[in-house]
C-alpha cells in the first residue's frame, strides 16, 4: 500500500469517525448524563490525560471511557487495562467490516436470512408471510394477494405472531400479536392482524413469524418473553468453530422482547458448561443478583441442555463460515433450540459488561492496523 493510499484511507475513516460521534453520543447519553452527575471524579488533569491517550491509541473519540466509568476514583482499571476495552466506532466500523466483508447483507436482512436457514436446514421461528416492495410474499417468496396473506395468517395456531422490520436492530419496531377468539391482537394499542392491518403496512418491508413456546426452564427465568442466548462464534480454517462469549438476554417488567436497550437484562454465561454469573446487568448498568420480576436466583445455575445448545450454534454457525465473527441470538425451545437471527457486529458493549476489556480476546494487536485497511464494507447504522 501507497504512502498515499495510507493517508486517503485515513482521513476517510476519521472523516467519517467525527460524523458518527453525535450518533455514539446520543446512544451512551445515560452514560454522559452519569458523569456529569458524578461527584468521584479523578482530578480533571488526570481525566483528560487518559481521554487523550485512550483517543491516540485507538484513533477514534473513547467513548468507552464514560460507558464503563473509567472517570470515576474507584476505577480499579490501569491506563493499559483501559486500552483493552474497545471503542464502539473502532468495533463496527473498523474490526467487525472486516469479518463479515461484503457479505453484512446475508445477516442484516431478516427475509434473505430465513431463507438461507431454511435451505440449510437450520431451525429458525416459522415464517408465515414478507412484505417487500409493496408486495406480500409466502415465506418461500412467491407473490401472493393481501387476501391470501391474510389466509395464510388466519390459519396460524401460534399463539403468538411476530411482526419484524426487515433491518430492525435493538428490538425495535417489532409488534406482537396474541391470538384470541381466532384473532390477533396487539395488547399494547389493541390493533388487529387483519387484512387492514397488511394493507397500512404493504409500504414498509415487514417479515411475520410465530411465536415460540420456550423451555420451561426458560418460563422459570422470565415467561414472556423468549429469552435468547447471544452466543458469539469465531470461524478459522485451523480450529473450525470456537465459542467466544456467551450472555443470557432475558425480558423484564412485562416486555414481549429481551434487548437490552428496550429494558431487558443480561448476564455471562460460562461457555463450557453453561453456568449463570452472580448478576444480570440492566442497561443503565444495574445489578441483580436475581431477576427482578420473577426472582429467579442466578448465581451458578446451569442448563442441563447446554450441550445441545453448543452443538446446535457450531453447526450453524459452520454453514455461515464466511463470516469470522458471528452474534447469534439462540432460543431453547420445548422442541430444542432454534436460531432467532444473527448479528455481523454483536454488541460490543454487552459483551464487555460481561466479560472487561475484549482487545486481546478479539486479537486486535495495533488498532492502526484497523485504520489503513483497505475494507470499506461497512455497517450501517444503526449499529447492534
Amino acid at each position: 500500500m501507497s504512502l498515499f493510499q495510507k493517508i486517503l484511507y485515513y482521513v476517510i475513516k476519521k472523516k467519517s469517525d467525527k460524523a458518527h460521534r453525535e450518533y455514539y453520543f446520543k446512544k451512551n447519553t445515560f452514560y454522559i448524563e452519569q458523569y456529569n452527575k458524578c461527584d468521584n471524579k479523578k482530578e480533571a488533569r488526570t481525566i483528560q490525560k487518559e481521554i487523550r491517550e485512550l483517543k491516540k491509541y485507538w484513533g477514534t473519540y473513547p467513548i468507552q471511557y464514560f460507558r464503563y466509568n473509567m472517570y470515576q476514583k474507584s476505577c480499579p482499571l490501569s491506563l493499559s487495562e483501559m486500552k483493552d476495552y474497545i471503542p464502539d466506532f473502532f468495533a463496527y466500523f473498523l474490526f467487525y467490516p472486516q469479518s463479515f466483508l461484503e457479505r453484512n447483507i446475508l445477516c442484516e436482512d431478516k427475509l434473505l436470512f430465513h431463507s438461507i436457514c431454511e435451505g440449510s436446514g437450520i431451525k429458525t421461528p416459522k415464517t408465515l408471510i414478507a412484505i417487500k416492495d409493496g408486495r406480500f410474499l409466502t415465506h418461500l417468496q412467491d407473490v401472493i394477494s393481501k387476501e391470501e396473506a391474510y389466509e395464510i395468517i388466519q390459519a396460524s395456531q401460534a399463539e403468538k405472531i411476530f411482526c419484524k422490520p426487515r433491518y430492525g436492530v435493538g428490538g425495535g419496531g417489532i409488534h406482537v400479536f396474541h391470538k384470541s377468539d381466532n384473532q390477533f391482537i396487539n395488547n399494547k394499542d389493541h390493533s388487529e392482524l387483519n387484512a387492514d392491518y397488511l394493507e397500512s403496512i404493504v409500504h414498509l418491508d415487514y417479515i411475520l413469524q410465530e411465536g415460540l413456546t420456550q423451555h420451561p426452564v426458560m418460563d422459570q427465568i422470565y415467561p414472556h418473553s423468549i429469552n435468547t442466548f447471544r452466543i458469539v462464534t469465531r470461524y478459522t480454517k485451523e480450529s473450525g468453530v470456537d465459542l467466544l462469549f456467551v450472555a443470557l438476554r432475558m425480558g423484564n417488567k412485562g416486555m414481549e422482547v429481551d434487548n437490552a436497550s428496550s429494558g431487558g437484562l443480561y448476564i455471562k454465561v460460562d461457555v463450557y458448561n453453561g453456568t449463570l454469573a452472580r448478576y444480570a446487568i440492566s442497561f443503565i448498568q444495574e445489578k441483580h443478583e436475581s431477576h427482578p420480576y420473577t426472582g429467579f436466583i442466578f448465581k451458578d445455575f446451569s442448563f442441563h441442555f447446554w450441550d445441545d445448545i453448543v452443538r446446535f450454534t457450531k453447526s450453524t454457525a459452520l454453514k455461515f463460515s464466511d463470516i469470522k465473527y458471528v452474534g447469534w441470538d439462540i432460543a431453547y425451545t420445548v422442541h430444542g433450540p432454534v436460531v432467532i437471527e444473527a448479528n455481523n457486529g454483536p454488541d460490543i458493549s454487552i459483551l464487555q459488561d460481561c466479560y472487561g476489556g475484549l482487545r486481546n480476546e478479539f486479537e486486535i494487536g495495533s488498532p492502526k492496523d484497523f485504520w489503513f485497511s483497505t475494507n470499506y464494507s461497512l455497517k450501517n447504522l444503526p449499529c447492534k
